[in-house]
């Protein structure tokens, strides 16, 4: 789903990557490789087991998974809301709900955060590498 937005915004929208260097640009360095690949393994973990094995496994107890995994990446989504323009606000959250409807299900089907948050982590991992060879 990274590569598919980045796709469609360098066509697009090339202000939401521009949002998004703005805001990541001090991170984005081929030296600090290895300190970011830490940071995003570190906050997929943390991320995976505060919503997916927490929350929604919890919700998941009280309704259908289906609705579980929907509100579960709803909230989700409001978490990673940044300021910008109301577009590339709406641009940005469209697919981190949907990645995190991928995680829902992934957690789901595997019962396991650990896999949920390697998906997580591979994702940002790609849009990292997608990011350094551009900018």
């Amino acid at each position: 789903m990274n590569a598919l937005s980045i796709g469609i915004a360098l066509i697009f929208l090339p202000d939401y990557l521009e949002h998004v260097v703005s805001r990541t640009e001090a991170f984005l360095s081929w030296n600090l490789l290895f300190l970011l690949i830490l940071q995003l393994a570190f906050f997929a973990l943390g991320e995976e087991i505060a919503w997916r094995a927490f929350f929604q496994k919890q919700l998941g107890k009280m309704m259908p998974i289906i609705p579980a995994v929907l509100l579960t990446s709803l909230l989700f989504s409001f978490g990673h809301i940044v300021f910008a323009s109301p577009f590339i606000v709406l641009y940005d959250i469209f697919f981190v709900f949907i990645n995190s409807v991928l995680y829902g299900i992934v957690f789901y089907r595997t019962d396991n955060a650990w896999i949920s948050a390697i998906a997580h982590f591979l994702a940002n991992f790609s849009s990292v590498v997608f990011f350094l060879w551009i900018y």
